[in-house]
C-alpha cells in the first residue's frame, strides 16, 4: 500500500527524508546539498521511502529557481502559459529523488491531486535532460522557459556535476498533468492513502 505524506521540519521523518535526498544527489551528481526544500511530498511503500519531491509555495518565500531569473516566477509562468498566474497559485518542485524504479508516474499523479486540493494551479521547476526525457515518456508537455545558469548560483561547487546535465526551467498546469497522469483502470487497483 502506497501513501503520500507531507513531510516538513516538524515531521518525525524529516531528517530521514533529507538524508535520502542528500544520498540520491550525491550518487547522481556527486553533489553535497546543504539546503533543502521546506516540504517534501514523500511516497512511502509501507515504511520504506520510494520517491521524494520537495515543494515550496511561491507566496511563502522566494523560490530557489528565481535566482536564475530577471523577473518574478509568476510573471514568467503567466507569459509562458498566456494566462494570469497569481503567486498564491504557484508551487516550485525541487530535489526530486528516488532510488526505486517505476514510481514516478504514481508519485507525480498523487502530488498533482494533493496540490490542486490545496489551491495550487501551476508548477515551476528546474529539470535536467534525463528528467525531461522521463516526463516526455509519460506524455507530459514540457513548457521550457529559461536555462538554469550556474553562474547565478552562489554555491555552485556543492552541486557537483548537476549543471553538466543542462538543467532548464519548466512550467506547467497541474490540472493538465493530473489528467495525463490519471491511472488506467488496471492501475487504479493499487491501494493509495493520503496523510
Amino acid at each position: 500500500m502506497h501513501r503520500l505524506q507531507w513531510v516538513d521540519v516538524s515531521h518525525p521523518q524529516c531528517n530521514t527524508v533529507r538524508k535520502y535526498v542528500y544520498r540520491r544527489y550525491k550518487r547522481a551528481f556527486n553533489a553535497q546539498l546543504d539546503e533543502f526544500m521546506p516540504v517534501f511530498l514523500t511516497l512511502f511503500e509501507g515504511e520504506k521511502i520510494v520517491s521524494v519531491c520537495g515543494i515550496r509555495a511561491a507566496n511563502t518565500s522566494p523560490l530557489f529557481l528565481e535566482q536564475y531569473l530577471d523577473q518574478s516566477a509568476e510573471t514568467l509562468v503567466s507569459n509562458a502559459l498566456g494566462t494570469e498566474v497569481k503567486r498564491s497559485e504557484l508551487i516550485e518542485f525541487g530535489q526530486l529523488a528516488s532510488f526505486s524504479m517505476g514510481f514516478s508516474r504514481e508519485h507525480f499523479h498523487l502530488m498533482a491531486q494533493k496540490l490542486i486540493n490545496q489551491g495550487f494551479r501551476y508548477c515551476i521547476f528546474t529539470a535536467t535532460q534525463p528528467l525531461m526525457a522521463l516526463m516526455k515518456r509519460m506524455g507530459l508537455s514540457l513548457n521550457i522557459v529559461h536555462n538554469a545558469d550556474d553562474s547565478r548560483v552562489t554555491n555552485v561547487s556543492r552541486w557537483g556535476s548537476y549543471y553538466q546535465h543542462r538543467p532548464q526551467i519548466v512550467v506547467g498546469c497541474l490540472q493538465e498533468g493530473l489528467q495525463i497522469l490519471s491511472p488506467q483502470p488496471a492501475q487504479s487497483l493499487l491501494g493509495v492513502l493520503y496523510e
